[in-house]
């Protein structure tokens, strides 16, 4: 698999021609530390079947989706999470620590571009998508994806609504959703299992054996929104930035063996998708763009592209080191020259970034 390869002082990555995922990232702390925290699905070095879908053998890091979810509407067999998860990039440029990339192939009509960057003294990978042109309503999104070699304690800015989707995720005896469908979640701590308990959402891996997909409404009032995830063994809080206004919802993936068919087979464990999106949870483009509960409460699922204009999707993730008893993240803050982390003793960590790259800022 051919790949664009990125180093700075503090990160290094690959970018994969196929699919756009972000592959093999490792983030540099002091004292030499180096942590890999993105997963990387267990079938990598598989020989799978001739219809396994790219973006199910490459499914790795982070990559865009647009459509985010089943596609529907556009001609074709798209697979899941439509062309730029699965096509071909065209590198325009690369210095090493930064690239561009041409999508081969448009989403209606729109022709799709890719920006990575690392910058020297920062433990974080900046991303930005532009659509320019195309015609039509487009579910899109951002699939940042972990992996729990230790318990994860995540924590979230301030939302709006905790939901279900509106059927299960999986059907038995091939798949086992954890939480009941359709459900509005208002303690997070406390979700309802399909099975009649209750589910701690705030802790991964959550429950062996299950799969399971639920989605949180952000206050898009806030200057940015972030999602954390604390790996208090390990020592590293993980965490992502994005502008509420342009991906108001954030998806978690919970896949921790609960799909027993290829190529999954029960192994595909641990692993939490920390999903930014504009969409109606996994559901389908043409359930994204149609009325739906999750639009009519005022939280956008799709985006609209036109002919001569140009939509562009900001993000960044990255890693800080974090002291003993740090915990759940409670609040992420701007500072001079980056974000403020705090932690639930009241401890801080500060992280170099730019947070006007996801605001508009700069």
């Amino acid at each position: 698999m051919n790949v664009f390869p990125l180093h700075s002082d503090m990160v290094s990555l690959a970018v994969t021609e196929t699919g756009g995922h972000l592959s093999d990232v490792v983030f540099s702390l002091a004292g030499g530390r180096s942590v890999s925290p993105m997963h990387t699905a267990p079938w990598r070095h598989d020989e799978l079947t001739d219809d396994t879908p790219p973006i199910v053998r490459i499914l790795r890091g982070d990559f865009f989706c647009a459509p985010f979810g089943a596609s529907d509407v556009l001609p074709g067999d798209l697979p899941v999470h439509g062309l730029p998860a699965s096509g071909t990039w065209r590198l325009e440029r690369s210095d090493g620590t930064s690239l561009d990339a041409v999508l081969d192939g448009d989403v209606m009509g729109a022709t799709v571009t890719k920006h990575v960057a690392l910058r020297p003294g920062e433990t974080v990978v900046y991303q930005r998508h532009a659509l320019t042109g195309g015609e039509g309503r487009l579910p899109i999104g951002h699939h940042a994806m972990l992996h729990a070699s230790t318990p994860l304690h995540l924590a979230f800015s301030p939302w709006t609504a905790a939901l279900t989707p509106p059927e299960p995720v999986e059907e038995p005896p091939l798949g086992r959703p954890l939480l009941a469908e359709d459900q509005r979640i208002a303690d997070l701590r406390a979700a309802r299992r399909a099975d009649g308990g209750s589910a701690d959402l705030t802790v991964f891996p959550t429950a062996e054996g299950y799969e399971q997909i639920w989605m949180l409404l952000n206050d898009r009032n806030r200057p940015f929104a972030w999602t954390a995830a604390t790996a208090p063994e390990e020592g590293w809080v993980w965490f992502g930035i994005k502008d509420p206004r342009v991906l108001p919802e954030t998806l978690m993936w919970m896949s921790d063996g609960g799909r027993d068919y290829p190529p999954w087979n029960g192994r595909h464990r641990r692993a939490i998708g920390l999903e930014e999106i504009c969409g109606y949870f996994h559901l389908s483009h043409a359930r994204a763009i149609a009325d739906n509960p999750v639009a009519a409460a005022g939280s956008p699922t799709a985006v609209t592209l036109e002919p001569h204009g140009a939509l562009t999707f900001s993000y960044l993730f990255g890693l800080a080191a974090v002291p003993d008893g740090f915990g759940r993240v409670t609040d992420i803050a701007a500072s001079p020259g980056g974000v403020t982390l705090t932690g639930e003793d009241g401890a801080s960590v500060f992280a170099a970034c730019d947070v006007g790259f996801v605001t508009g800022d700069t």
